[in-house]
């Protein structure tokens, strides 16, 4: 099977990242600021536009994921790194809310598909998380919901390992037609 992956938001550094602001920068504004080459650019000005952009492109992917969760409840299961070693934990999500009280500790998150799989993973301080998010079938619901949608790994592991209790979300199939 083909490893088929798709980035859906990416705020780590890249050179790439970089050096496409600077062109752009360079394109749309070189003649008025008086800019020779891509390199005249000042850094600062290359960051906030990075930043810019970022800011930009994150907006857009919580406005696709609010629209994916209105649909069903998914369930993100993962390990948090901390000082003292990997955390694992689970929590059912229902809103844009629910997982940014999850991930917004990190300093940087990719969040990618990966042959249908939907996968974050960030860097903080302490360490790296990763995470996987699945959708609640019909009959995982039923399941979370007679538990009271209770934070039990073995609950987790139940729903995240059985395709009777969740399917994958396809995101980038869903969202881009890919």
């Amino acid at each position: 099977m083909k490893n088929k992956e798709i980035t859906i938001y990416d705020n780590y550094y890249s050179l790439e990242r970089e050096n496409d602001a600077r062109a752009y920068l360079f394109d749309d504004y070189a003649e008025e600021e008086g800019w020779n080459t891509p390199e005249d650019i000042p850094d600062e000005r290359v960051w906030d536009e990075i930043d810019f952009q970022d800011r930009m492109q994150w907006d857009d992917v919580k406005a696709e994921l609010e629209t994916l969760f209105g649909k069903n409840v998914y369930l993100l299961t993962g390990t948090c790194g901390r000082w003292n070693g990997p955390a694992q934990g689970g929590r059912f999500i229902r809103s844009v809310r629910d997982l940014l009280s999850c991930i917004d500790h990190l300093d940087y998150i990719r969040i990618y598909d990966r042959n249908g799989h939907l996968y974050i993973h960030g860097s903080h301080h302490d360490s790296n998380d990763d995470y996987e998010l699945k959708r609640l079938t019909h009959k995982g619901y039923e399941l979370a919901n007679n538990n009271y949608f209770a934070h039990d790994r073995r609950l987790h592991n139940a729903i995240m390992r059985c395709n009777f209790y969740s399917a994958l979300p396809r995101y980038a199939q869903k969202v881009y037609g890919l």
